[in-house]
């Protein structure tokens, strides 16, 4: 794996864990809609970064991993939405959705990047 995608790979399931804090605490709604904009800034940012690193490669699946970039960004900026304006309930439903976003993301689609690499 790439270091700095691993990074953030990382960060991401950080801020998860932070969402899922406030959650568990009862934290405001305001609270986890902030970390939950940190999610999708951070999600933006590795999307742009992984497809840098794959047209440096010429990873031959670039344009269907970039199409799954762009629906799985869709969702999420459709949900901060929603949450922003307080029109969506946040609890642990809302975090095992993202959690099972970014484990299908990850064990999915940069799978197949991963191995990708490991043979060039």
């Amino acid at each position: 794996m790439h270091p700095l995608l691993e990074k953030e790979h990382q960060q991401l399931f950080d801020l998860l864990d932070a969402i899922d804090k406030c959650v568990s605490n009862g934290d405001s709604a305001n609270q986890v809609y902030k970390y939950l904009r940190d999610f999708v800034a951070l999600a933006e940012e590795h999307f742009k970064n992984e497809e840098v690193i794959m047209k440096d490669y010429e990873y031959p699946e670039i344009i269907n991993h970039k199409k799954e970039h762009a629906v799985l960004l869709d969702q999420l900026f459709i949900f901060k939405s929603k949450l922003g304006q307080g029109h969506t309930p946040f609890g642990k439903d809302y975090i095992q959705l993202l959690r099972n976003w970014l484990e299908e993301h990850l064990f999915g689609a940069n799978n197949r990047l991963d191995y990708f690499f490991c043979i060039r």
